[in-house]
């Protein structure tokens, strides 16, 4: 079970590589990685990194991602003029595009605890919400990787840092007990009815959003991971 401030990330050789090597293992080794800028007339030459966990033994990919640690957001100067960020631990260094006039910059927030990747497209966009920025919608996929900081040769890379809390990622618990309210309670049973005996519950509408992208397989490999966590809350094994 991951620590409630963990942080790790992993790195890339290419972008064309699927094999996760370790890259850091805390926020302050990270932050620190995130200052230096390489000058770099080809920015397909540089590594590439992914706040995450990865299952053992595995590549690249949503399938196979355990947790993410930080979120990463791709913003121009004007979303970064007008992103809340106040009280927030952060840091934000320019990518190999920026330039004075048309400024890119991506922004790395820690967070208070890991997110399962299963859960991480809703909490990209509460995230997102929360400080104020309209998110690149290619960033969502847990997998997502990002160059480290480079820039153009004779430009000048830039940086900044915020110190504060880690981001809070508001998680809420996904199997809750939903009350039923019933007129006649003749028996002590029905008042002590579970949620998943209810119908309804099992006919409420799903946000199947965080499955797009992934393959059949992947999708399949997700739904048994959710099962499982389902037959041990209804205490089936």
């Amino acid at each position: 079970m991951p620590t409630k401030t963990m942080i790790h990330a992993v790195k890339f050789r290419d972008v064309k590589s699927n094999q996760p090597q370790k890259f850091a293992i805390s926020w302050q080794g990270l932050s620190s990685l995130l200052q230096i800028s390489e000058a770099r007339s080809d920015k397909t030459q540089r590594e590439l990194w992914s706040p995450v966990t990865y299952l053992h033994g595995t590549t690249r990919g949503n399938c196979n991602v355990e947790y993410v640690t930080c979120l990463v957001v791709d913003m121009d100067g004007e979303a970064f003029d007008h992103a809340r960020l106040d009280g927030l631990e952060y840091v934000a260094y320019t990518t190999w595009s920026h330039t004075p006039e048309d400024q890119h910059w991506h922004l790395v927030l820690p967070l208070a605890y890991p997110v399962p990747a299963d859960r991480w497209h809703e909490v990209w966009t509460r995230l997102h919400e929360r400080i104020n920025v309209v998110g690149d919608p290619q960033t969502k996929d847990p997998a997502r990787i990002f160059y480290r900081p480079q820039h153009k040769p004779l430009t000048i890379p830039d940086i900044k840092i915020g110190f504060g809390e880690f981001i809070d990622p508001q998680l809420e618990e996904r199997f809750i007990a939903r009350p039923v309210v019933r007129r006649n309670l003749r028996t002590t049973e029905t008042k002590k009815k579970r949620y998943w005996e209810d119908e309804a519950w099992w006919n409420e509408p799903q946000d199947l959003s965080r499955f797009n992208g992934m393959t059949k397989p992947q999708i399949a490999a997700v739904l048994r991971t959710e099962f499982a966590e389902l037959r041990k809350t209804l205490n089936l094994d």
